[in-house]
């Protein structure tokens, strides 16, 4: 199992699993008529990321481990 396949598809789980939460779809942010669009992409994006953290980084290690150990055993058959 390599360690930079491991992380990058971690990387990549964690930030499929947070797209839901980043795109607003389960709940509302009431905003106040003065805030900007950054403050409100800042909002979302963070609120997104945030959101159910420890449940979004158990399934994206268990997927990034089977997927690793899936490519390692390919390319040692591979040889």
């Amino acid at each position: 199992m390599k360690l930079k396949t491991f992380t990058s598809s971690f990387i990549a789980f964690y930030i499929l699993l947070s797209l839901p939460g980043m795109l607003g779809i389960g709940y509302v942010i009431d905003w106040t008529s003065e805030a900007t669009l950054f403050q409100k992409l800042r909002g979302y994006v963070l609120e997104g990321l945030v959101s159910h953290f420890y449940v979004k980084v158990a399934v994206s290690i268990v997927i990034s481990a089977v997927l690793s150990i899936f490519l390692y055993r390919r390319q040692v058959r591979a040889d």
